[in-house]
């Protein structure tokens, strides 16, 4: 079952530039218990200033799986991909076969996946890169079509050398990046445009 869209772009404008956040899954609520076991309700009670923002007033925090588009005008560029429909994760059930709105809330934000120059992929967990691909047809397919995707070559040489690289994320969200030959190995040091360079 398909979940319903959830919208709530957020932008902001530096110079000429727009930046769009793009939701796939709000309010993760537990999940953050896996990164900050140590966060328990009543330690995040105990810091006001989280709520209503970054806590619900009962002391479970909030955070979302979310890209962002940087528009120059000229150039649009996806930074981190999420988790991805469809993708086979058992042992996340959270992210197991989703069927998540990130494409109608990128529609919604006003840009169509082939209207997406760059992907930049900021590291290769499986809730950065999972909608590099999507499932058409039974094949894992890139998403963006006419985008470049910037991996770092650092951690794409430890990915293809790793064979359990986070489960199966690199065999259906980076692997047939590569295969379509859309992959950009790049140094921490790269500059995408005018605007935007990795430092």
């Amino acid at each position: 079952m398909k979940r319903a869209a959830f919208m709530e772009t957020l932008r902001w404008k530096i110079g000429d530039v727009t930046i769009s956040r793009i939701i796939e899954s709000p309010h993760l609520g537990d999940t953050l218990r896996m990164v900050m076991p140590e966060a328990e309700p009543e330690k995040i009670r105990a810091i006001p200033w989280l709520a209503p923002h970054f806590a619900h007033e009962d002391g479970r925090l909030k955070a979302h799986i979310q890209a962002f588009v940087i528009d120059t005008g000229r150039e649009r560029i996806m930074i981190d991909t999420c988790v991805g429909n469809d993708k086979h994760r058992p042992r996340l059930p959270q992210w197991h076969m989703q069927t998540f709105p990130f494409l109608e809330n990128l529609r919604a934000a006003g840009y169509e996946r082939e209207a997406i120059d760059t992907v930049l992929c900021t590291h290769m967990h499986g809730d950065h890169v999972g909608w590099n691909t999507m499932l058409a047809n039974g094949k894992w397919v890139p998403t963006f079509p006419n985008a470049r995707y910037l991996f770092g070559e650092t951690e794409l040489a430890h990915a293809r050398a790793t064979s359990d690289f986070e489960g199966a994320s690199f065999a259906d969200s980076i692997q047939p990046v590569l295969d379509a030959g859309l992959a950009v190995s790049v140094a921490a040091d790269f500059v995408i445009c005018p605007e935007v360079r990795l430092v």
